[in-house]
């Protein structure tokens, strides 16, 4: 249990709520690196996240307080730093963290004192430095020469050589979320180190958050494909009830103007149960806020009507009716063959003919052309 002060806590409260209070899809670290720095009395704050590469690293994201370089020229310095290494570097390994370093305030000497072969924690004994660091003694020098050789360069063109740091390494199990740090010529006491140790595990849910934000970006394109491979009418909806994402036939519902399905989805995303065909699925993701997957399961019996009806409109063949009672019901081309028994080749036939007939140039879109017509 970490002891605060009253002063202390106040302190750290505020900080907190700058990382809470930051809206969802803004970067908090800027400002609470500012406020850091200033309540730490530092000359230097920073936070950065490592991309880990296969062959090399990379500066995912940086941010900075009180550095009278450009900002483009920090990132630039780090990132290039990064990208020239492929082996664990400095005092900690980014594809790795040890266990002993994850989320744990740490206060090093600067790089001056270390080339002056320093252990890199002061007042410590070499075996209690080891014992920190995740080390054994014997590895405390080859990782001190190994610090000094490839940090040394970036520490002196940052014109931070002469600084000691108090950092933490935000971590989610072994997974490096960000280094968080500040840096001045007067050592750091122990209150301060306290106090960053206290604001770690609100760092840690932030960039929890920020970092399955940015994942969820690149889940983007995955996610539109797999909705509208569905074959109805599917939403993404808030806990409010807000719609952040539909598929084509989703999108139709919407443009209809339904003020039942609005308030079914509302209703639903709040936990009442829905009469009717809506179905709602949680997606829980760690950081997130809670938001809902909703389905028009009722999409699916009125299909059969449906195709019935387009076939004769569209001058479809018996053959081409089947599958287009499996497409919008979501099955791939080799799983109607198969429904079919017949060859695969032969069902991307009927597919072709079918979106030719239905004038559209994709499979998505003949999905929302038969949802879309009335």
């Amino acid at each position: 249990m970490i002891r605060l002060n009253s002063e202390e806590q106040g302190l750290l409260a505020d900080l907190e709520v700058l990382l809470m209070e930051a809206e969802p899809s803004a970067e908090s670290l800027p400002t609470v690196l500012g406020a850091l720095r200033e309540a730490m009395k530092a000359e230097r704050a920073l936070a950065y996240g490592v991309d880990v590469g296969p062959e090399r690293y990379h500066a995912s994201y940086s941010h900075f307080s009180g550095f009278p370089l450009p900002s483009a020229t920090v990132h630039g310095v780090l990132d290039g730093s990064m990208s020239a290494l492929g082996d664990p570097w400095g005092w900690f390994d980014p594809a790795r963290p040890e266990p002993a370093q994850r989320n744990r305030a740490l206060h090093f000497r600067s790089l001056a004192e270390t080339e002056a072969r320093h252990m890199p924690l002061p007042d410590l004994p070499a075996i209690e430095v080891g014992r920190r660091l995740g080390m054994s003694e014997n590895e405390l020098d080859a990782i001190r020469e190994r610090v000094s050789a490839r940090s040394g360069a970036v520490f002196r063109q940052l014109g931070v050589e002469n600084m000691a740091w108090l950092r933490t390494l935000v971590c989610e199990g072994p997974a490096l979320l960000g280094w968080v740090g500040i840096g001045r010529e007067e050592p750091f006491n122990e209150r301060e180190q306290r106090l960053l140790q206290a604001l770690t595990p609100a760092l840690q849910r932030r960039l929890t958050m920020e970092t399955r934000l940015r994942e969820s970006g690149l889940m983007t394109t995955a996610l539109e494909v797999a909705m509208e491979a569905l074959g109805r009418a599917a939403w993404v909806v808030s806990a409010s009830g807000r719609v952040v994402h539909a598929n084509s036939a989703g999108r139709v519902r919407l443009e209809r103007g339904e003020p039942e399905l609005m308030e079914q989805l509302k209703r639903g995303a709040q936990g009442i149960p829905c009469s009717g065909p809506l179905t709602l699925t949680p997606l829980r993701t760690p950081g997130l806020p809670a938001h809902y997957l909703a389905i028009d399961s009722g999409t699916a019996s009125s299909a059969a009507a449906r195709v019935h009806a387009l076939s004769a409109r569209w001058s479809l063949t018996q053959r081409e009716s089947e599958v287009l009672t499996h497409i919008v019901q979501g099955e791939t081309n080799k799983a109607i063959a198969a429904r079919l028994g017949c060859a695969e080749r032969t069902v991307e036939v009927h597919v072709t003919h079918l979106l030719s007939k239905a004038q559209v140039e994709s499979r998505s879109a003949l999905i929302a052309r038969f949802f879309q017509t009335s």
